[in-house]
């Protein structure tokens, strides 16, 4: 026999006889843990959004949940407001709980026999100084273009992060990697020049918000980019799950309860 048709008979057997193997994955089955995002800032909003995780290979999009107690505290004047449920979030539309920079507030959940709170403080929030446009050359990946550059000062000694949230034309730029945060640990005191990525033609117009938010909420965010980012390598640790401030329930709660001060300032592309 030749030798070219003794390896196609050796191939024919090798796959005919079990040299592939089915390898049966076992997915945790999802126990229905609650998704909670939770804010409350300075210009007195309220919003929490109340879902539940599904399993892996279930399509469709997670439940809302809709016959949830949803409470806002404000713990130094003992203030309780509860927050109505508007088409798919709880939102505050009035009462006695006011914004105060400094004070803490505890938001409360009640979902069937559930109680799940977390508490935060309010900071004060850090106004940008000035905003303009300036025509950059190309630099790396960046063509040359007109880009927004914005000046602020970080209050000395307030353990302040930061997170910016900016529009172009009203259009929120929101992917991850559109998430711009730190915290003041190399910039306490100082004074910050920063300029945004993000291109921009005569007549554009660029809204920049600037959140003041309490140092452990940029932990948060980092935990949740290294998960969503980080763990592709093949010597990266395992993703871990990112820390939440809820507790009380029975089952895990993902999400976090955010107090913020927010500023904004706008600018238009101009020739």
């Amino acid at each position: 026999m030749s030798s070219w048709k003794s390896f196609l008979l050796i191939a024919s057997i090798a796959l005919h006889t079990g040299c592939l193997r089915l390898i049966d994955v076992d997915v945790p089955a999802d126990a229905g843990e609650w998704v909670i995002e939770a804010y409350y800032n300075d210009q007195d909003s309220a919003v929490v959004k109340l879902t539940q995780t599904i399993p892996y290979f279930k399509e469709g999009r997670p439940p809302f949940i809709s016959e949830a107690i949803v409470t806002l505290e404000e713990v130094e004047t003992g203030a309780v407001d509860t927050l109505q449920w508007r088409d798919t979030v709880y939102v505050r539309v009035g009462g006695r709980v006011v914004p105060r920079v400094g004070h803490t507030y505890t938001l409360r959940v009640r979902i069937g026999e559930e109680n799940i709170y977390a508490t935060t403080r309010m900071p004060r929030a850090v106004g940008v100084d000035t905003l303009f446009v300036l025509w950059r050359p190309a630099s790396g990946v960046l063509p040359e273009g007109y880009r927004a550059i914005a000046v602020a000062q970080d209050p000395p000694s307030e353990q302040n992060a930061y997170r910016a949230r900016v529009w172009r034309n009203d259009t929120l730029f929101n992917r991850a990697i559109d998430w711009i945060y730190s915290d003041d640990r190399y910039i306490d005191g100082r004074p910050i020049v920063f300029e945004f990525p993000y291109e921009l033609r005569v007549g554009d117009s660029l809204t920049l918000e600037i959140m003041t938010i309490p140092v452990e909420v940029a932990r948060y965010y980092d935990q949740v980019l290294r998960n969503a980012f980080g763990g592709s390598g093949g010597f990266s640790p395992p993703p871990d799950n990112a820390y939440s401030n809820f507790a009380g329930g029975k089952r895990r709660t993902w999400g976090y309860f955010i107090c913020y001060g927010a500023r904004r300032k706008g600018v238009r592309v101009t020739q």
